[in-house]
């Protein structure tokens, strides 16, 4: 993996940054969240506090706390009388909560809603009965069916079912010892998908602020036993108390009154007796954007919440002896809390201090959730911007390190040529960080190192100019000792000398040419193209030096295959031929006798390529490359030829004079080696070439 991408995937940590602000935010809204609690639990302390001291107010009827739990019925206070038709629309449009009535199997018969208006009461009983009794006349009964029966504080009614029409309320008058109708009570019977419903109103007078009902389920109309039975007449048959707001209460409750607060006072069994203000009904923030919102309820989600209870009050806050704090899912996903206090009394003589009841105070966390949700876009705003600019950062950092390493990785790479030569000078760092100082390293490496090739190309002039007299003497001094008189022994020895004198005169020739020709290439490249290059026909130079090679090693077949016509070429032909015969030469050395040696001339579209090709030996493993090598050779009888390997040295700097390449291949059959020389069409020489990498 490259270092940019490296140091790309590092710079993605800054991604942490909205996170831990997210992470903070979350904390934050926690803290604000249990504050908003406690400040709720305080107010609601406090209105406890104040009723406890007052406990009239809460508990103003001392006949109440004697009756059993369960026993009470709550008046909902009504917004107007509803239409006395059976059917209940209008129970249904205020949404009450019904009081359920079980059986002794403890399944649910029936569900209860009273409700006031005025001085009347109302109530709505639907009644879940597959097979209703209906009352049958014929057996004198008041009710030989199904029948309903109200208990208020003086009298016990009776309410056959029928199923539809009018409902008439029967009760036994013991003075006179007969069954009357009391026409104070009205209603209306109708018939349910699940079975029959009714709705009654009645003077709340006529209550005295007691109330019980029950429900008979028969199965014929004959005034057989019941099947089933729901009521709520306790085991004393005294009937329970009917439980409504209290004016006064609600007059202290104003007190209390905040904004965007509710506060909420019950009795000791939940029933509501005082209410004042309203809880936010998430309209401030459905009014904002609704994916800001979505995305704020994502980033500070934790546990799910329970939704709030019809009527705003669930059994864990209406019931108990203990403070009570908990957070409610509310419309539109918004939070409400609630804090529920005990209203004990103060009476210090009582060992069990009884419950009055409990304030609950309620609040919507619309405010918090605006607060935080304002800190949350200003914070993801801050953080975001910051983790973007930190990528920036990085990733322009990580473009301009890796810039520098590539720079120096061209620089390194291209520092010296084919044959050893450092190509200009190496770029040296100004940076003084790491970087810097290795390309510095590498520059210093560089000039050390082409000092040293310096003096390696000086030394074989240097050799030859100062092996050349004292070779000279010994060559001299062999000549005059092999004309005297020497016996079989010395003549030989003497014989022996001379050939070693001559092979190293050889080689020192070669030495002196090679060095020769690279310092005359080398002058060549500092002139201008048009004084060292000329115009000249490729294939009539080739045609040429074939029939040369034809009559100095008539021993070998050389072809030449060529195309057609004249091959224009701009270059320097004597050094072409030069090249051509140290190539020749190397074909000879190894081919056997009477062998085909082939040169072609092949026009492509980068230029021309000429070939040399012949049978014999494959090229040594690993020696493809360094064949071209300055005193690199793999003749077997090098030493005693005096072949150092300065031919291919010599043909590789005349193809870079010219701005091509020299390879060495074998043939795809196996049956030998081919050398082929590439030449561009408009060589720029070396030298331009050394300036285009450079550059």
């Amino acid at each position: 993996m490259k270092l940019r991408r490296q140091l790309l995937l590092v710079s993605l940590f800054a991604l942490a940054l909205p996170w831990a602000g997210c992470q903070y935010l979350r904390q934050v809204d926690s803290a604000l969240s249990q504050g908003q609690m406690q400040a709720l639990e305080a107010t609601a302390s406090a209105v406890a506090a104040r009723l406890a001291s007052a406990p009239r107010l809460i508990a103003p009827d001392t006949a109440r706390p004697g009756r059993p739990p369960g026993a009470q019925f709550y008046l909902h206070p009504l917004p107007q009388p509803p239409l006395l038709d059976g059917y209940g629309d209008d129970w249904r449009a205020w949404r009450l909560p019904p009081r359920e009535l079980s059986g002794a199997d403890g399944q649910p018969l029936a569900q209860v809603t009273m409700g006031r208006a005025g001085d009347r009461v109302y109530l709505l009983l639907t009644v879940a009965d597959d097979s209703p009794a209906y009352h049958d006349p014929r057996t004198g009964l008041v009710a030989s069916g199904d029948a309903v029966e109200i208990h208020t504080g003086g009298r016990h009614y009776t309410l056959p079912v029928a199923s539809q029409g009018n409902a008439s309320a029967v009760w036994r008058d013991a003075r006179r010892g007969a069954a009357r109708r009391d026409l104070r009570l009205r209603g209306r019977w109708t018939t349910s998908a699940d079975g029959y419903q009714l709705e009654l109103v009645l003077p709340y007078g006529l209550t005295d602020g007691e109330f019980a009902i029950a429900v008979i389920d028969r199965a014929t109309s004959d005034g057989g036993p019941p099947e089933r039975r729901a009521s709520t007449l306790p085991a004393d048959g005294r009937p329970g108390r009917l439980v409504q707001p209290l004016p006064a209460l609600q007059e202290e409750l104003e007190h209390f009154a905040r904004p965007h607060l509710q506060l909420v006072v019950v009795d000791q069994e939940g029933y509501r007796l005082a209410s004042t203000g309203a809880r936010d009904s998430g309209e401030a923030l459905a009014r904002q954007h609704w994916l800001r919102n979505w995305v704020h309820r994502q980033l500070l989600a934790g546990s799910p919440l329970p939704s709030i209870p019809a009527g705003g009050l669930g059994p864990a806050l209406a019931r108990g002896r203990e403070t009570v704090q908990q957070w409610y899912r509310g419309p539109r996903e918004t939070r409400i809390g609630a804090a529920s206090v005990p209203v004990i009394t103060r009476a210090d003589a009582i060992v069990e201090r009884p419950l009055l009841g409990r304030v609950i105070a309620l609040q919507s966390g619309d405010s918090l959730q605006e607060l935080t949700q304002s800190a949350a876009y200003q914070l993801w705003l801050v953080s975001s911007a910051a983790a973007g600019g930190a990528l920036l950062l990085l990733l322009g950092y990580a473009s301009w390190l890796s810039w520098r390493i590539r720079r120096l990785h061209r620089a390194a790479r291209n520092a010296v040529d084919a044959s050893g030569r450092l190509r200009g000078d190496f770029p040296r760092a100004r940076m003084n960080d790491e970087l810097g100082a290795l390309n510095r390293a590498f520059a210093s490496l560089l000039q050390e190192l082409d000092q040293y090739h310096q003096y390696l190309r000086t030394l074989a002039s240097k050799l030859s100019h100062e092996l050349r007299t004292p070779l000279a003497v010994v060559r001299g001094s062999l000549d005059n000792l092999s004309a005297g008189e020497l016996d079989p022994d010395s003549r030989r020895y003497a014989e022996r000398a001379l050939e070693g004198s001559s092979r190293l005169s050889g080689i020192l020739n070669s030495l002196a040419a090679a060095s020769h020709l690279e310092a005359s290439i080398r002058r060549a490249e500092e002139e201008p193209a048009e004084r060292n290059r000329e115009e000249f026909d490729l294939a009539d130079l080739l045609q040429v030096l074939a029939e040369s090679y034809r009559d100095a090693h008539p021993g070998y077949r050389f072809t030449l295959d060529r195309p057609h016509g004249p091959q224009a070429y701009c270059g320097a032909p004597e050094l072409l031929a030069q090249l051509l015969d140290k190539l020749a030469d190397n074909a000879v050395s190894f081919a056997p006798e009477d062998s085909e040696i082939r040169l072609r001339l092949e026009r492509v579209a980068s230029g021309y390529r000429i070939s040399v090709s012949n049978d014999g030996p494959l090229l040594p493993r690993g020696f493809t490359h360094k064949l071209f090598d300055s005193l690199v050779s793999v003749r077997e009888d090098a030493g005693r030829a005096g072949h150092l390997g300065l031919g291919l040295h010599i043909a590789r700097l005349i193809a870079d004079f010219h701005g091509g390449r020299l390879e060495a291949a074998d043939r795809p059959d196996g049956s030998g080696v081919v050398f082929t020389l590439h030449l561009p069409v408009n060589p720029g020489g070396a030298s331009g070439r050394r300036e285009g990498q450079n550059s």
